[in-house]
């Protein structure tokens, strides 16, 4: 960094490369400001935590990851490898914390000022492998049955232990292999759903027109049909509506009121034919007797328009003679209507 800084400044008339560095003439160190401290062997660096932490002073938490500007120095040796200090101060508060090396470990550790927030996690939790102990290592190593048992165990491992995003993309991979084939099975699902709808609707609007209901029904459902069969009716009441759907079924249209208006002993299909005989003699001579009836209005009305047949005398044929004794023996004849009176000659002469 200093030479970079040297570059291209400022350099002073009386000095050359024979009076050292620019840094050296002018009495400054490299790393300026970060090496205030280093007569006290320390040097200021830019450290970066390693995990979470809790500080004492404020009790907030620090995230992983957060940069400080550190006093570094050496504190020991583990072995041949030195074990620094890192001394920052919070930016939250005015506290101070101070964190180890840890070369037998690998780790960190809190010297103080602050405390490890407690994250552990199992290899499942965390959704990777577990790594073997250093005594399973030497028993695999030693054993080869171990060693083929645990290849059989890492395979299945590996295939129980993928991530579930990888799961998913796998499952994905398999399912849209043919885009078309799967669209077109949707299509058809879809299709027949539509149709199997709009069947439902159809026999809803029939059932309320048939009703005469001006709002819609809905379908028939499962809740429908368990709530219709548990209604119970009383004994008298069920029987009466079964003999009354079964007259319904089997008997006639007026059967069953003429049956029901007899105080006789006799059976209603006797009656029902009894009743059918009368009536159709009953209609054959009412239909004679009409007849009659209109011949005589006819043979009055031209009595009465015809002058020179009010004088005489008129003789019906043997045929209608016939036809009047039979209508006379069944209904009583319509009274006659009166002569229309023209007078004779003298009055006319007056």
């Amino acid at each position: 960094m200093a030479e970079r800084k040297a570059t291209n400044k400022y350099y002073p008339p009386d000095w050359d490369p024979s009076k050292g560095s620019i840094n050296t003439y002018g009495g400054q160190h490299p790393l300026r400001d970060r090496a205030r401290k280093l007569d006290q062997g320390i040097l200021i660096v830019r450290f970066e935590l390693p995990y979470n932490i809790w500080c004492n002073g404020c009790n907030n938490p620090i995230g992983m990851g957060v940069r400080y500007n550190a006093e570094k120095k050496k504190i020991g040796n583990y072995y041949s490898t030195a074990i620094l200090s890192f001394r920052m101060k919070c930016h939250l508060c005015d506290n101070w914390f101070e964190i180890h090396t840890n070369p037998k470990n690998a780790t960190y550790d809190i010297a103080g000022g602050a405390r490890k927030k407690v994250e552990d996690f199992t290899a499942e939790d965390n959704e990777t492998i577990e790594i073997d102990t250093p005594e399973e290592f030497e028993r695999r190593a030693n054993d080869k049955f171990a060693r083929l048992e645990h290849v059989e165990q890492d395979a299945i491992k590996a295939k129980s232990g993928a991530t579930v995003l990888t799961r998913l993309q796998r499952l994905n991979d398999r399912q849209w292999s043919d885009p078309y084939a799967l669209s077109q099975k949707l299509r058809k699902e879809f299709r027949a759903d539509k149709k199997a709808k709009a069947k439902e609707v159809a026999e809803c609007k029939a059932v309320a027109d048939r009703v005469g209901f001006a709002f819609s029904i809905l379908p028939e459902s499962e809740s429908d049909r368990v709530g219709s069969k548990r209604i119970e009716f009383e004994d008298a009441e069920k029987a009466r509506m079964e003999r009354k759907l079964m007259d319904i079924k089997t008997g006639g249209l007026f059967s069953g009121v003429r049956a029901s208006r007899t105080g006789n002993g006799r059976s209603s299909g006797a009656l029902v034919k009894s009743r059918s005989t009368t009536d159709s003699k009953g209609l054959s001579a009412g239909s004679t007797v009409a007849q009659n009836l209109a011949s005589a209005v006819r043979a009055n009305t031209r009595l009465q328009l015809d002058p020179f047949l009010a004088g005489s005398t008129l003789k019906p044929s043997p045929a209608a003679s016939q036809k009047m004794s039979l209508s006379a023996s069944r209904q009583a004849p319509p009274a006659k209507a009166p002569l229309v009176d023209y007078g004779n000659d003298d009055s006319e002469s007056d």
